[in-house]
């Protein structure tokens, strides 16, 4: 019953060099010389046999014994130390590991209708986007957020970082035609996934939110840059956020010379979804689904926290060598005295007060 409950009592114990304890092998070394030396001092020496040469010999034996056993406990407390005693606490969890989403933002003028409501009040479609998404990137813990703005150009309006207040900064900032009208959808994700990477076994994520997604104009066209988010393992994950939903069928474009791929049918090729959210509430469901579908990783925790104890033993040490100093003085002393004593019988003087 005994051992059971010592054994639970210990059980949060640990070492953090257990290697250490072989240096335990120097103690029975310390014995041996500490008790070699005890029998030199104690051995009799050729002295006239009234002068009682041998009666301190006994007291300096025992204070050589007392010193020689303090220093070896004093290399066990030392070595006890160096194995880094550490008493184990809760399990620390690892950071989350999350992905890379980048959010491709439409900042053309249609995204400056006030046909939606935010807190009761009519607010213009980038608004109620921004207040949304803001949320989202406060709420997912571990991601990386990068922002890209697209019009008549696409540009990084930050990379991919785990600053998440400087993302919602970023994003808040972004206004309508910031980088004019006419829409490149294309472009915005060629570009996020020349700056995504995967991230163990995540892979990054885009996010594109905006009222239709028709590319108008620029130098990569929805359809290539679908198909290499699909080569890379890229989902795209849209979100329309006003005007009549997406069908999924294409439409043509002069400038591109072939039949393009609408939000709809851009997040299915790419293995994403195709949200339509013609609502405040209806935009939070969107990015709440997102989040589920990719999610952050939590690792098991692989180790526990642990209170330093190394202190106790160091002190406990020291303190047991100093008095292993100590020790020979006092013996000495006792001798000294017993001298005296036997010196002062012998001659028919009183001995010392005690």
């Amino acid at each position: 019953m005994i051992a059971g409950f010592l054994s639970d009592a210990l059980a949060p114990l640990a070492w953090g060099r257990p290697w250490a304890f072989v240096l335990l092998a120097l103690v029975p070394g310390l014995l041996w010389l500490g008790r070699r030396r005890d029998v030199a001092a104690a051995a009799p020496r050729l002295l006239h046999p009234d002068l009682h040469g041998l009666a301190p010999a006994p007291a300096l034996a025992r204070g050589g014994r007392a010193a020689s056993v303090g220093v070896a406990a004093a290399v066990v407390c030392f070595v006890g130390a160096l194995a880094r005693p550490q008493w184990l606490g809760a399990w620390v969890l690892p950071p989350a590991q999350g992905r890379d989403v980048v959010v491709l933002l439409d900042t053309t003028l249609s995204m400056t209708l006030e046909d939606l409501r935010w807190n009761g009040k009519p607010a213009q479609r980038l608004a109620v986007a921004q207040s949304v998404l803001s949320r989202f990137m406060r709420q997912s813990p571990g991601d990386r957020f990068g922002l890209i703005a697209y019009g008549a150009h696409a540009a990084t309006l930050l990379p991919p970082t785990f600053d998440r207040r400087l993302a919602q900064q970023m994003l808040m900032r972004a206004h309508a035609n910031l980088l004019g009208d006419g829409g490149c959808l294309g472009d915005a994700i060629g570009l996020a996934l020349r700056q995504v990477a995967p991230r163990g076994q995540l892979k990054p994520v885009l996010v594109v939110v905006s009222d239709n997604g028709w590319s108008r104009r620029g130098h990569v066209s929805p359809a290539q840059a679908a198909a290499l988010a699909a080569a890379l393992g890229v989902r795209v994950f849209t979100i329309q956020v006003g005007g009549a939903p997406a069908s999924g069928a294409s439409y043509e474009v002069p400038a591109f010379g072939a039949a393009q791929p609408d939000l709809r049918a851009i997040a299915a090729l790419t293995g994403g979804r195709y949200f339509y959210a013609a609502s405040s509430t209806a935009q939070q469901r969107a990015v709440q689904a997102i989040a589920q579908r990719a999610p952050t990783l939590q690792p098991p925790p692989r180790r526990r926290s642990a209170r330093e104890l190394a202190a106790w033993p160091l002190g406990l040490g020291m303190l047991l060598l100093a008095l292993a100093r100590v020790a020979p003085v006092l013996g000495a002393a006792r001798a000294r005295s017993a001298r005296s004593a036997i010196a002062c019988g012998d001659a028919g003087w009183p001995g010392p007060a005690p």
